[in-house]
């Protein structure tokens, strides 16, 4: 069940650090079209969101690891996903958002698999 517990941190975090991305002017319009801005609701959910989706990605290392170890498997998990997306965002944006839609839902369904283990 560790690996479980190490996807879903991974997962949180491309789910977090994907809803920080789209926050941003640039990225938004690389997925929407030029001179596309969010509205200002949707960068402030998409600002909540990340931020919420990595602190839960933490929280849930710490919890699992200890502290010790859950900070380094956290920050190991942000540094793979940041180089994804780093990789990803320039040549394939719609494929990146859709990576972390499913991140998202995989992030779910993960969470779910270990409340009832």
């Amino acid at each position: 069940m560790e690996w479980i517990s190490n996807f879903l941190v991974f997962a949180l975090c491309y789910a977090g650090l994907s809803c920080l991305c789209l926050a941003m002017d640039r990225h938004y319009a690389d997925l929407h079209g030029r001179g596309a801005e969010p509205p200002l609701q949707l960068r402030r959910r998409l600002r909540w969101g990340g931020w919420l989706a990595l602190a839960f990605g933490l929280a849930w290392a710490m919890h699992s690891s200890g502290a010790g170890y859950g900070t380094v498997v956290w920050v190991g998990s942000l540094t793979c996903c940041g180089l994804l997306l780093i990789w990803l965002l320039p040549y394939a944006p719609r494929h990146a958002m859709l990576l972390a839609r499913v991140a998202g839902v995989a992030a779910l369904l993960a969470a779910l698999v270990l409340a009832v283990r």
